[in-house]
């Protein structure tokens, strides 16, 4: 039986051109988006054999292509953190027109520990976006953000089961939930993240989750708005989809087509 939700609508904030939204955030210093690549993508098998999950195809075109064209509009400074056959990663990257640099992730320990791997690199604001999440249409980012995390409203509780809950009061994320068995809202919990250089310091006293024995990034969330970090729902209005299965790059396929 699907378990009844609060529906709930957004105070949204503003749609922010990417050139406004980097003055208000980032200030002077170049903006970084970090992207992480350094998954295999077992759960897409046998379409992941022998590349690494970014690098299978939709319409024709590796999916770190998708990802790279939307978030350049904000920044043209990536960071790619890679791992398994990062050679494959690297290659195509160096053939866009970005300002790219790489980072090796040498043990599968989480997003958060990926994340860590960047803190000599990045920008003291940053993004990060996970190399198997894809977007469409606009995010409305909250006037004197500090720090931030994707928020889409979904009908379907599926979607936020595979991501990760979010609970909101007073205009602030209050309570992150990883692949929550229970749902209460309509509130997904997105594969992109604003945050400064703070949350380096709550990744490194973080402990691996029980769950899959890694630093999970929403125990790392959670843990910053225990210590008093204002973190707020940056909302997507638009379309989103976490691939995992094969039969999600039919549905990317899907998504993409309506751009």
């Amino acid at each position: 039986m699907v378990p009844r939700f609060v529906s709930i609508t957004l105070e949204k904030g503003l749609v922010l051109s990417p050139m406004i939204m980097n003055e208000l955030w980032s200030g002077s210093e170049r903006l970084k988006c970090v992207v992480l690549c350094a998954g295999g993508g077992r759960r897409a098998l046998p379409l992941s054999l022998g590349k690494p999950k970014v690098m299978l195809e939709i319409k024709n075109k590796p999916m770190l292509d998708y990802i790279v064209h939307y978030w350049k509009k904000y920044t043209n400074d990536f960071i790619f953190v890679v791992g398994y056959k990062k050679e494959q990663v690297i290659a195509f990257v160096n053939q866009l027109p970005i300002s790219p640099q790489f980072v090796e992730q040498k043990e599968p320990k989480g997003i958060a520990h990926a994340i860590q791997c960047t803190k000599e690199l990045v920008s003291n604001r940053f993004i990060v976006v996970l190399g198997d999440c894809l977007c469409q249409g606009e995010f409305h980012f909250p006037s004197q953000m500090e720090q931030g995390v994707g928020v889409w409203e979904t009908d379907s509780v599926e979607d936020i089961r595979q991501s990760y809950s979010v609970d909101i009061k007073d205009n602030l994320i209050r309570r992150v939930e990883e692949k929550p068995e229970k749902v209460h809202n309509n509130l997904c919990g997105l594969g992109f993240y604003f945050f400064d250089k703070r949350v380096f310091n709550y990744i490194k006293r973080a402990k691996p989750s029980s769950i899959r024995g890694e630093i999970e990034i929403t125990d790392t969330i959670q843990d910053m708005i225990n210590g008093g970090e204002k973190i707020a729902p940056v909302y997507l209005d638009g379309d989103y989809l976490n691939v995992t299965y094969p039969e999600d790059l039919l549905k990317a396929e899907k998504m993409l087509s309506k751009r």
